[in-house]
């Protein structure tokens, strides 16, 4: 089914609503009152990063990275406008800080992320190339192994996308998809709202780091063997990274002082790490 521009507005305006990043503890923590709010923080562009995937190894990108990235915005970012812009000599470390998705981190100086990310552009990218070599290279050369199918039994899709409807839908969670192309290619996006259809299939709301400054809409039908956008070709999307993605609750919970239920401690958060990536080499 093709990929269509789409604002998550027109097709969630029932249960979400745009919204800016927390400036504020009180507006922050206030996700667990409202499940909504984390869906609506990814419809408003003034959230999004600022620049397209680019970079990366063999000038071959850094989209893994790039939406990992992004995501961690999503999860534990309050901005504070009323505060100085950090110095030269603390944006490095402020960055490296939001990808580390450890903790809470305050980004002072600047209202959004989308300003923040056009200003220190430079010094994110190098940081994403970083976070590439470190994945790539450091944790055993798996990005030269990726492979796998591009379809699937229809029923193998049907029984993923259902997963991850679950994941985005019902438990409120913002999900990390590697899409396994053609060879050893591969890209990624977040999805991040879904909704069931007539006939079968769901419409799915989505950040692709290779158009991040808005949200998209696919159309998965059930019957489909794999999904297929142009520039891409057919590709089967993988859930990825869910560890990573309860590291950043638990950090934001432990922040509001609400209790953490799960596998995520910080103890285990090495462990963790290394088992993430080691499903992301053999998702095929």
């Amino acid at each position: 089914m093709k990929k269509i521009l789409f604002t998550l507005a027109a097709l969630y305006s029932v249960n979400t609503f745009a919204g800016t990043l927390p400036t504020t503890k009180n507006e922050f923590c206030a996700r667990f009152e409202d499940d909504s709010i984390l869906a609506a923080y990814t419809d408003e562009s003034s959230n999004l990063m600022a620049f397209k995937n680019q970079g990366g190894l063999f000038n071959g990108g850094v989209c893994w990275w790039h939406s990992r990235f992004q995501r961690n915005i999503f999860y534990l970012s309050i901005f504070r406008p009323d505060l100085p812009r950090p110095k030269a000599s603390e944006v490095k470390a402020l960055i490296k800080e939001i990808r580390s998705g450890q903790k809470v981190f305050i980004i002072p100086g600047f209202s959004n992320f989308s300003d923040f990310s056009e200003t220190y552009k430079k010094e994110i990218l190098s940081e994403l190339e970083s976070w590439q070599l470190y994945d790539g290279v450091v944790l055993g050369s798996w990005i030269d192994g990726l492979k796998g199918d591009t379809k699937v039994r229809p029923d193998v899709l049907k029984g993923m996308m259902d997963k991850v409807f679950d994941y985005v839908a019902v438990n409120k969670k913002i999900a990390y998809q590697k899409l396994q192309i053609k060879g050893i290619t591969s890209h990624a996006w977040l999805i991040t709202n879904m909704k069931k259809v007539d006939g079968g299939g769901y419409e799915i709301g989505l950040i692709d780091s290779n158009n991040p400054r808005q949200c998209e809409n696919y159309s998965y039908k059930n019957g489909d063997e794999s999904f297929f956008e142009k520039g891409y070709g057919n590709f089967v999307p993988y859930l990825e990274f869910t560890r990573e993605e309860e590291r950043l609750s638990y950090a934001a919970k432990t922040y509001c002082g609400v209790k953490a239920f799960g596998n995520s401690h910080p103890e285990n958060w090495a462990r963790d790490y290394d088992l993430d990536l080691k499903e992301a080499k053999a998702s095929r």
